[in-house]
């Protein structure tokens, strides 16, 4: 992915939040520059746990059609039980996709904050066993703001303004928004996104250098 997409899409995603009245915490509109002079004791927590912007088109070469602007706002460290929490801002565009996937050990309330209508697709996973396939057959036990649901594999569940579902371990979901861009909250369980995704698909995202930074993604902290 072009680093110029890259910036740019940050700054939708940034220009979004404003006009639905979302507000980011003040880190999410650090400069390069002052990320660095800030470098050592007072951001060393917040680098450990990963905090701010991903950007990502899933490998898709098509940014537009799947991907999204994701801004980590709170997390743990998965040594230190203190902060077991973890909170996300996922800007999506009307009709982008976020691709199938499920986590081992992240239980996560996805919630349909404002915008557009959160149309999620869930299937469960067979076993490690079977080579974690996709169930094209069970149905799919689920709450949605506490309330339990059953959905037929490979159902959609619509999630309207205000309203969330809740995902555990295990049961693969794609995202996608509709009617219009979309901020998704999510709260959940502290989690290491290196480690606790499972996507039907090897995913392994370059970044191509065509621009300087102008904003520093999460995994990106180490300015040369």
């Amino acid at each position: 992915m072009k680093r110029s997409l890259i910036n740019s899409n940050i700054e939708w995603a940034m220009d979004l939040c404003k006009e639905m009245n979302f507000n980011l915490p003040s880190f999410a509109f650090w400069t390069p520059e002052e990320w660095e002079a800030k470098k050592g004791p007072e951001t060393d927590r917040m680098v450990e746990v990963g905090l701010g912007w991903d950007v990502t088109d899933y490998c898709s070469g098509d940014f537009d059609k799947v991907g999204a602007v994701l801004f980590t706002l709170r997390n743990g460290s998965m040594t230190d039980p203190g902060r077991p929490y973890c909170e996300k801002m996922i800007a999506m565009k009307d009709g982008q996709i976020l691709p199938c996937h499920f986590h081992y050990d992240k239980t996560e309330d996805i919630i349909n904050r404002c915008g557009g209508t959160l149309c999620v697709q869930v299937w469960n996973s067979t076993s490690e066993e079977d080579g974690y396939k996709v169930d094209k057959e069970s149905d799919v036990h689920l709450y949605c703001d506490g309330q339990p649901i059953t959905v037929p594999a490979g159902g959609v569940v619509k999630v309207s303004n205000g309203n969330s579902i809740t995902l555990t371990p295990y049961v693969y979901h794609l995202f996608y928004a509709e009617g219009g861009p979309l901020i998704v909250g999510e709260v959940s369980k502290v989690n290491d996104d290196a480690k606790d995704n499972h996507f039907t698909e090897e995913l392994h995202m370059t970044i191509e250098e065509d621009e300087p930074v102008r904003h520093i993604l999460c995994g990106g902290y180490v300015m040369e």
